[in-house]
């Protein structure tokens, strides 16, 4: 009985392959060039203003502390690791989205990996780093 179900299911399976029943596939390639749109943003401002309403939030809440630097890398472009600091931490060069100049520092992400109490939270979900408490710099190099 066994054998006559699979018999039976297998010479059903080939009847409905339409591969089998059909003959050969052809297949066409559509020639049309692709082009990619960029989307339209108006968000080009947003992440500068974003960093600025970050910086400006950090320097409001408390007079007492070092400032926590925005080190987000949403907030950065142009990123190149460029070495290994003493903690273990990557070192980059960067630029932050909207400013001009260079910079070279940690990546809050990293940091807050390694060293959770040095990342303190900015406004839209955004992430500083307290380069005091790390013992570290942040540098601009251009």
């Amino acid at each position: 009985m066994r054998k006559v179900f699979l018999m039976s299911t297998a010479l059903t399976l080939g009847a409905l392959n339409p591969v089998l029943a059909g003959g050969p596939v052809v297949v066409v390639e559509d020639t049309a060039p692709v082009v990619e749109e960029k989307a339209s943003s108006s968000g080009g401002m947003l992440i500068p203003l974003l960093l600025l309403a970050a910086v400006v939030a950090v320097v409001v809440s408390n007079d007492d502390e070092p400032l926590p630097a925005p080190s987000d890398i949403r907030l950065k472009e142009d990123i190149q690791r460029v070495g290994t600091n003493h903690l273990g931490l990557g070192v980059y060069r960067y630029r932050y989205k909207g400013f001009e100049g260079v910079y070279e520092g940690v990546m809050a992400q990293e940091v807050e990996v390694m060293h959770p109490s040095a990342v303190k939270p900015l406004p839209m979900g955004f992430k500083a780093v307290d380069y005091d408490r790390l013992g570290l710099e942040l540098r601009r190099v251009a």
